[in-house]
C-alpha cells in the first residue's frame, strides 16, 4: 500500500519541506539571474549605440571642419593672388613712371617671374588645401566606420538580451530539484 504525505516521518516531511523551498528559491534566483543578464545586455547596448550616435555626430563635424579648411584655403589663395596682382601694377606703375618700355627684355622676365611665382604659390596652396581637407575627410571616414561598428555591436547585444529566456534557466533548476525532492522520498511511497 502507497503511503501518502501525511504518513511520512517528521524527517521526511522537513526533507520535501527543505527540498521545495530550495526548489522555488532556486528558481526565484534563475529567474533573477537571467533578468539581470538581459538588462545588463540591453545596457551595453544603450551604451554602445550613445558612443555610436556620438561617433555619427563627430563624422559629421569632421565633415564640416573638411569644408572650413577648403573655405579658408580658398580665401587665403585669393588674398595672396591679388597681392600679387597689386604688387604686379605697382611695378608696372613705376616702371612706366620712370619711362621704361614694357614687355621687352628685363622687364619681360620680371613681369613673367612675378607670374610664375605667383602661380607656383596658388599651386603650393592649392595642394596644401587639398591634403588638409583629404585628412578631415579620411578621419570622417573613420569615425562613420567605428559608429557603423558599435551600431552593429549594438544591435548584436539587443538580440542577445532578447534571447535571453529566464524560464530556460528555470527549468533545469526546476528538473533538477524535483528529481532530488523525488529521489528522498522513501520508496515504499512509490509502492501500491
Amino acid at each position: 500500500m502507497a503511503l501518502d504525505f501525511g504518513a511520512l516521518g517528521i524527517g521526511d516531511k522537513l526533507g520535501i519541506g527543505l527540498g521545495v523551498s530550495s526548489l522555488v528559491t532556486g528558481l526565484i534566483g534563475d529567474q533573477s539571474k537571467a533578468n539581470t543578464e538581459r538588462y545588463l545586455a540591453r545596457s551595453r547596448a544603450l551604451n554602445l549605440e550613445h558612443q555610436r550616435d556620438m561617433a555619427q555626430l563627430n563624422k559629421r563635424m569632421l565633415e564640416r571642419q573638411a569644408e572650413h579648411i577648403g573655405r579658408a584655403y580658398n580665401k587665403q589663395i585669393a588674398i595672396r593672388t591679388m597681392k600679387a596682382g597689386q604688387a604686379m601694377s605697382s611695378a608696372r606703375a613705376s616702371f612706366a613712371a620712370r619711362g621704361i618700355q614694357m614687355g621687352v627684355g628685363s622687364t619681360a622676365n620680371v613681369f613673367a617671374s612675378a607670374e610664375l611665382i605667383k602661380e607656383i604659390d596658388r599651386l603650393t596652396m592649392n595642394t596644401n588645401k587639398v591634403r588638409a581637407m583629404n585628412a578631415k575627410r579620411a578621419q570622417a571616414v573613420s569615425t562613420g566606420i567605428r559608429a557603423d561598428m558599435l551600431g552593429v555591436s549594438a544591435d548584436n547585444l539587443f538580440s542577445t538580451a532578447n534571447a535571453i529566456n529566464p524560464f530556460l534557466n528555470m527549468s533545469s533548476t526546476f528538473l533538477t530539484g524535483a528529481s532530488s525532492i523525488v529521489s528522498g522520498l522513501p520508496s515504499e511511497f512509490f509502492t501500491k
